[in-house]
């Protein structure tokens, strides 16, 4: 995480230039692991600075995607149904993907509580997913967990399912 660090600093500081801004923290989500370990567990705080992160320098923000990544979120259907998976403690975050059967492994892989989850929100606005990445072969699509949440699940498409 201490490529994070240092780009935290900077951003801090106000010392990255727009136009580099994205790409390089491209190159810090995909070399960061547990965001949330990293503030402790905080979430309050993870997602406030990450939605910090997210936020600045819109009109560069396709930098943080490839051309071809760019095409798929740009082709992507007015409404998709994403998913995620892990646990109750982290059923909201910001990766998320299109494909079931990927969140379940997650979810089967990281649920240290021994009560893996999945949550799928259907007929998500994909104006709502802040990016789509590739990696390994799966989707990977970053998304403000504020949008998908417990709170909007009795008004959203949002359900959550207990994996055995």
């Amino acid at each position: 995480m201490e490529e994070f660090d240092k780009f935290k600093k900077d951003f801090y500081r106000d010392s990255i230039a727009p136009e580099d801004y994205w790409p390089r923290w491209r190159s810090v989500w995909d070399n960061s692991h547990q965001f949330t370990a990293y503030f402790d567990g905080d979430l309050e705080i993870c997602n406030e600075v990450l939605g910090n992160f997210f936020s600045q320098h819109l009109k560069f923000r396709s930098f943080f995607m490839t051309g071809s990544e760019n095409n798929k979120l740009n082709s992507l259907q007015n409404q998709v149904d994403i998913f995620r998976g892990g646990q109750q403690a982290n059923i909201a975050g910001w990766s998320w993907t299109l494909d079931r059967d990927h969140a379940e492994h997650f979810a089967r892989s990281g649920a240290t509580d021994d009560r893996p989850l999945i949550t799928i929100a259907r007929n998500l606005p994909s104006s709502a997913i802040l990016a789509y990445l590739e990696k390994d072969g799966f989707s990977e699509l970053i998304v403000d967990p504020l949008t998908v949440t417990i709170e909007t699940a009795s008004f959203g498409g949002i359900e959550f399912e207990r994996l055995y």
